[in-house]
C-alpha cells in the first residue's frame, strides 16, 4: 500500500515538473465585507484553481510591495552587555567603527583605516556583570552600498603593581529598526564572523566563542598590549524582504477559501499572488483587496 501511495506522489511530481506549457491563471478573491473588527475571522473566498497561492496580509513584514526589498532607511542600533574584571586601570576598552577598513584582518590594514571611537555612546561595565550598553545609534555611519566594521580595541599597560583588566562582551547585536517597528538583525556574536588583530604582545588575544567575546590582559608582570577584535562587514541599511504565506501548492486540492485574523486596527492591502508554473514558463494573477479593521 505504501508503495502505491509513493508511486502516486512521484507521478504527480513528475507530471508537474515535466509540463512545458501552462495555461493562464483563472483566479479571483472576494469577501463578504471590506470592513471588520479586530479579532474577526476575515474569510477570503476563491474561484479558480491555480497551482500556487501566496498570501500577503499587508501587516508589518507581510507587504507584497516589499517582497523584493533588501535595503531601507531605518535606525541602526548597536547594543551589548559588558563585564569588566580585575585590576584598576581605566579606559582599557574602546568601541570603534570604520567605513573604510578593507576587510583584511592584519595590523597594516587596521592601521591604514580610519577608525572613529564611539565609546562615549555606550555605557560600559565598571565591575558589574552584564552591564547594558544602552542603544548606540549608528545613523551617522550609514552609507548606501558601503559597509562598516565594528570593533573593540583593548589596550592595557604593564605597571608591575596591578594586574590588567579582563573584559567580556555578550548579547551583542546590531539591528536596523524601521518606522513600522520591524527590525532586521545585521550583526551578532553567534551567527557572525569576528576576527582578532594583535598590535602589541602576541601572548594576549581576544577569545571569540559562539556566545561571547573576551580578552584577559594578565597579571602585573604581563607586557603592555593592544588587541582588536573586528566584525565582519555590516550594511547598516539592510533589511529582510517581506514574506508571504504559501497557502496552496501544486499537489494540494482545490482551495475554496482562506481566513485570517487581524490583531490591530488599520487599513490593510491584502494580496493573493496566484501562479501556474512549469519548468519552462509561468503565468501569474495578482489579486488585491483593501480591508479596513476597526
Amino acid at each position: 500500500m505504501k508503495n502505491i501511495i509513493l508511486a502516486a506522489v512521484l507521478l504527480i511530481t513528475v507530471n508537474a515538473c515535466t509540463r512545458k506549457e501552462v495555461g493562464a491563471v483563472s483566479f479571483d478573491v472576494t469577501t463578504a465585507s471590506a470592513t471588520y473588527n479586530v479579532g474577526d475571522s476575515v474569510i477570503f473566498n476563491f474561484s479558480g484553481n491555480p497551482d500556487y497561492i501566496v498570501f500577503y496580509s499587508g501587516e508589518n513584514g507581510s507587504n507584497y510591495q516589499n517582497r523584493k526589498r533588501i535595503s531601507a532607511v531605518g535606525t541602526p542600533i548597536l547594543s551589548f552587555l559588558s563585564y569588566e574584571q580585575y585590576g584598576n586601570h581605566t579606559n582599557t576598552l574602546h568601541l570603534m567603527i570604520s567605513s573604510d577598513f578593507v576587510g583584511t584582518y592584519d595590523s597594516a590594514s587596521l592601521e591604514s583605516a580610519t577608525w572613529t571611537e564611539i565609546t562615549n555612546r555606550a555605557n560600559l561595565s565598571l565591575g558589574k556583570d552584564s552591564t547594558p550598553s544602552g542603544n548606540v545609534v549608528l545613523s551617522d555611519f550609514v552609507r548606501q552600498d558601503t559597509p562598516v566594521y565594528v570593533a573593540f580595541k583593548y589596550a592595557d599597560q604593564q605597571d608591575g603593581i596591578n594586574s590588567q583588566r579582563t573584559w567580556t562582551i555578550r548579547n551583542l547585536q546590531v539591528i536596523n529598526k524601521l518606522q513600522d517597528s520591524t527590525s532586521t538583525l545585521l550583526l551578532d556574536i553567534p551567527n557572525s564572523i569576528w576576527l582578532g588583530v594583535n598590535l602589541l604582545n602576541p601572548a594576549v588575544k581576544w577569545n571569540v566563542t559562539s556566545t561571547y567575546l573576551s580578552v584577559s590582559g594578565g597579571n602585573k608582570t604581563a607586557l603592555s598590549n593592544e588587541d582588536w577584535v573586528i566584525s565582519q562587514p555590516v550594511y547598516l541599511n539592510k533589511v529582510n524582504p517581506d514574506a508571504g504565506v504559501s497557502i496552496k501548492t501544486l499537489t494540494d486540492p482545490v482551495l475554496k477559501s482562506y481566513y485570517h485574523v487581524f490583531t490591530k486596527p488599520g487599513n490593510y492591502t491584502v494580496v493573493f499572488d496566484a501562479t501556474n508554473a512549469s519548468l519552462s514558463n509561468m503565468t501569474e494573477a495578482v489579486k488585491t483587496l483593501n480591508i479596513t479593521i476597526k
